[in-house]
């Protein structure tokens, strides 16, 4: 898959699912066996950046200790971990399991990664005992996540877009809620990417899947000054009432 990737909408109050991007790596792990008996959807992907993406805003990587000991021996914790920050604006780490430490690594390296995740990158990291602990908390997060009765969640893996029609579905569907179909058509209808960033609420609102909310949420990021913050959970919740016009 390429470009930013598909966005998927989550699933209404009236189910009990809830619903979880998952890197296909992760298939196999008693994480993800235990996410799914305690009743969650799963998603799986070929992930660029995290194993768990649970919104706009918040992705998981999950590491067992041996795999964080690994990481930082060969240098790629804080590579990943970078990717992981400038892709979602809160990431989060799991570390699981409490073992022996590996011979090759001292405990106070440990240590070190982990004040400089915490510090210098600002990404929080949980520790947990084991893959059990480890769908609890990421099944906790994605119930705290939604919003109303739609939530939705993509794939911001900074991976090049191959044509020309991709690199422009890949800039449109960069705006809020607006997932890859929904960029398809706003770039079919108006013509061109200028075209739809110019566009009034009223024109947008002429697009199949763009409702008032979703349009004025788009003009607002389009032509709000810059530096004014917003909470994130602003730019990751649709409204519910919209949900019948995707």
């Amino acid at each position: 898959m390429s470009g930013r990737g598909t966005l998927l909408s989550f699933i209404s109050k009236s189910e009990d699912r809830i619903r979880i991007l998952v890197d296909h790596r992760e298939k196999q792990s008693l994480t993800v066996k235990e996410l799914l008996r305690l009743g969650a959807e799963l998603e799986f992907r070929s992930l660029n950046v995290g194993d768990y993406v649970i919104s706009e805003c918040v992705a998981i990587e999950r590491k067992t200790m041996e795999d964080f000991a690994n990481s930082i021996i060969d240098r790629r914790l804080f590579e990943q971990a970078r990717a992981l920050r400038a892709a979602y604006s809160r990431p989060l780490i799991i570390l699981e399991g409490r073992g022996p430490l590996m011979r090759e690594i001292r405990e106070e390296a440990i240590t070190g990664a982990l004040i400089s995740l915490v510090l210098d990158l600002t990404i929080p990291v949980i520790w947990v005992n084991d893959a059990v602990e480890s769908a609890k908390v990421i099944l906790t997060i994605a119930k705290r996540e939604e919003r109303g009765d739609l939530r939705s969640i993509s794939l911001k893996d900074r991976r090049r877009a191959k044509t020309p029609d991709e690199e422009k579905e890949y800039i449109v569907a960069s705006l809020p809620l607006v997932e890859s179909v929904t960029a398809k058509r706003l770039l079919s209808f108006f013509g061109s990417v200028e075209k739809v960033f110019t566009a009034s609420e009223r024109e947008l609102m002429k697009v199949e899947g763009i409702g008032p909310k979703k349009a004025k949420r788009i003009r607002e990021v389009l032509t709000g000054a810059y530096g004014i913050r917003t909470s994130c959970g602003a730019t990751c919740q649709e409204d519910p009432k919209e949900k019948r016009e995707t």
